[in-house]
């Protein structure tokens, strides 16, 4: 219990400090939110100041602080100041499907790299560990607009299989759904798949060169057991600490990705409204996916404690 506490302790401080951030940095971006979203450049000052009386931005910066974080205690993300809908509706429209982005292309960078990391690590050295290796380098330093850009020509100007932006809901056509959601996907899977090929082949290096594999080795066991079933196996420990910092990050490539897509997801969400200064919208956007990065860490954590019982041993002696 207390390690659970200790964890909620955690998140609640690390949403205050990404609230405190996310509210000084948004204020400190230059424009004026009404003459922005209202187009009031030509209308007289007292209309500009009515405006800003309504939106609450004629208090002071401390009093727009103490009421946010008030009503965020609360659960209240507040309301657009563009068009007055509640965030906590605009944050529940686009959140599952940048979730379902974020998913398949996870799935997409775990298929390929698990295997490639794999098989180079089996043939170090070789012309094909070095193949490999290389493709993963062009995977990590190629900017993922750059991805995008060759694979819509590829899938949807060349052999018109895929559409190039849109989105539908899966519950109105799941295959239309995933016609559409398939290439932000691969988007993102082959720049994940960049990072973690590398990380798979060096962890399954190291498990090779351990005493329990040579003595395996020594027993006649099979060259392909001893590195499934052994090296593979304890690899995937270290290997899910990356697997974990690449799902946050792959939430925050998708603002990239859902922009180039046109995908109405969290990401898009808050560059539209940051471009309109949409205070709260953005505050409660962001404030989300730290929430999810901090939940996707402490999911790591409980599955070290099932891939190792070690882990989940040393935890419990220190009462977490």
């Amino acid at each position: 219990m207390s390690g659970l506490l200790k964890r909620a302790v955690d998140l609640v401080v690390v949403m205050l400090c990404v609230a405190t951030m996310v509210f000084v940095l948004l204020r400190a971006i230059p424009g004026d939110p009404v003459l922005i979203m209202g187009g009031l450049d030509n209308i007289d000052a007292a209309a500009v100041e009515r405006a800003r009386t309504e939106m609450g931005l004629d208090r002071s910066l401390p009093e727009q602080y103490a009421i946010w974080v008030g009503a965020l205690l609360r659960g209240d993300l507040g309301a657009s100041l563009r068009s007055g809908s509640r965030v906590g509706t605009l944050i529940a429209e686009a959140l599952p499907i940048t979730l379902q982005l974020g998913g398949m292309a996870l799935l997409i960078g775990l298929a390929i790299s698990v295997p490639a990391g794999i098989a180079a690590a089996r043939r170090a050295g070789t012309a094909r560990d070095a193949g490999i290796t290389a493709l993963a380098i062009v995977g990590i330093s190629t900017p993922p607009f750059v991805i995008a850009m060759a694979l819509i020509y590829l899938f949807a100007v060349v052999l018109q299989a895929l559409p190039t932006s849109g989105y539908v809901p899966f519950a109105e056509d799941p295959v239309a759904n995933l016609r559409h959601m398939i290439l932000p996907a691969l988007t993102l899977g082959l720049v994940a798949a960049g990072v973690l090929v590398r990380m798979m082949r060096r962890c399954v290096l190291d498990e090779l060169g351990e005493d329990y594999v040579r003595l395996a080795r020594s027993k006649g066991i099979p060259e392909s057991q001893v590195t499934y079933r052994h090296a593979a196996r304890n690899a995937m420990i270290p290997f899910v600490t990356i697997v974990g910092i690449e799902a946050g990050i792959l939430l925050s490539g998708a603002v990239i990705t859902e922009t180039l897509f046109a995908v109405p997801g969290l990401g898009r969400l808050m560059v539209d409204n940051i471009n309109q200064r949409d205070y709260p919208v953005v505050q409660g956007a962001v404030l989300v996916t730290a929430i999810i990065y901090v939940l996707i860490n402490s999911g790591v954590d409980a599955l070290y404690a099932i891939l190792d019982p070690r882990v989940g041993a040393r935890a419990r002696s220190r009462g977490e």
